[in-house]
């Protein structure tokens, strides 16, 4: 059974995608850090990987970054971040590296099996 999809997710120097959500929370997303710029931020948040998550109201949003609902993360080479993308999310790369990660979507493992059926 199909539904899950697998991408090479490139994002350019100094770009930004804004603030969207999926239709539904049938399916899970994952991000498999491949390339993660090292020049981050001056506060920390990223240790060439993926360092804990802080609040946005907290601190200012990492230089290569993702947030999920309140919260930023950042990616680690060879690591895997997964999040429901039914919740807002944006994504933010203000370095002069491109940042790639392999995204791939899968069937959210709590749903019962016959309610994810064509």
């Amino acid at each position: 059974m199909g539904g899950g999809e697998v991408i090479f997710s490139l994002l350019a120097p100094h770009t930004k995608i804004a603030p969207h959500c999926a239709s539904t929370n049938i399916r899970l997303t994952a991000h498999l850090g491949l390339y993660v710029p090292t020049k981050q931020d001056d506060n920390g948040t990223n240790e060439q990987g993926m360092a804990s998550s802080t609040s946005s109201r907290q601190r200012p949003p990492p230089k290569c970054g993702i947030r999920v609902r309140d919260k930023w993360y950042t990616w680690n080479v060879g690591k895997v971040l997964v999040f429901d993308d039914s919740y807002e999310h944006e994504v933010v790369n203000d370095t002069n590296e491109c940042r790639a990660v392999l995204l791939i979507r899968f069937w959210h493992p709590l749903l019962f099996y016959p309610s994810v059926s064509p």
